[in-house]
């Protein structure tokens, strides 16, 4: 199994929206694997202090904690201009700030819960984008994480939710993608992957560290991959990506 050797994004500044998640640990693992240096906003000290210790001294001398929210216009703009301070410009964002959602019932779960939904898993979406895109140098790229949710028809009653929040970042990552014409590039990847806060979870197609792999690799090898929808759902896609591969 081929994995990244340390130079892909070596001398690079990235940034991981959501890199305390179960998710996006593994992108700052990968990126910080690259070489990269990884730039992680979160509102939360105490999940800085948790990635920084999961992810051990070596790597953590090369992550940089950025305290606030991007959750929100006004976070999203304090965080752009802190962004700035602390580089003089990005080369990668991935960004996985959403986290799974299920209910026995769309409907019997009622609008207040939708309207949660699409306002923690959509808009940030957006919020990240607006604020980081301007960062980001145009032979750059900017990756949102998705989930399989949004393209399973129809999806069952108790995703419902999820699944609209997902196809909506799915089209709102295309309609951004055309407005920046490959610089930077933009893309989204549907990963179907089990993570959760102590690892890969049992039956996974794919690990963490696959996935951190692939991201990386994204960024640092995929200079031709703009505005397209990558479904992530086989270790051998990660072989091909590393090789510069995007099938």
């Amino acid at each position: 199994m081929t994995t990244l050797n340390g130079t892909e994004l070596k001398a690079h500044d990235t940034l991981v929206v959501g890199g305390t998640g179960n998710v996006g640990y593994f992108l700052v693992d990968g990126f910080l694997r690259a070489g990269a240096r990884v730039l992680v906003p979160s509102r939360s000290q105490a999940n800085l202090d948790r990635l920084r210790s999961r992810l051990g001294p070596a790597a953590a001398q090369r992550l940089v904690p950025v305290l606030g929210d991007i959750g929100t216009a006004d976070g999203a703009a304090r965080i752009q201009a802190r962004v700035g301070e602390l580089t003089g410009e990005l080369y990668a964002v991935a960004a996985a700030p959403a986290s799974w959602h299920q209910t026995a019932s769309m409907l019997q779960a009622g609008f207040a819960d939708f309207k949660h939904v699409i306002e923690t898993r959509l808009y940030p979406h957006y919020l990240a984008a607006e604020a980081l895109l301007p960062l980001i140098a145009t032979a750059g790229s900017y990756t949102t994480i998705n989930g399989p949710a949004g393209f399973i028809s129809p999806p069952p009653p108790g995703i419902g939710a999820i699944a609209v929040a997902a196809a909506a970042q799915n089209k709102l990552i295309e309609a951004i993608a055309a407005e920046t014409a490959g610089r930077p590039r933009v893309n989204d990847v549907v990963m179907k992957a089990f993570l959760g806060p102590r690892g890969t979870r049992p039956g996974s197609p794919l690990t963490g560290e696959q996935v951190g792999d692939y991201l990386a690799a994204l960024a640092a090898n995929g200079t031709g991959v703009h505005n397209r929808t990558l479904q992530l759902h086989d270790p051998r896609q990660v072989d091909q990506a590393l090789s510069g591969t995007f099938a």
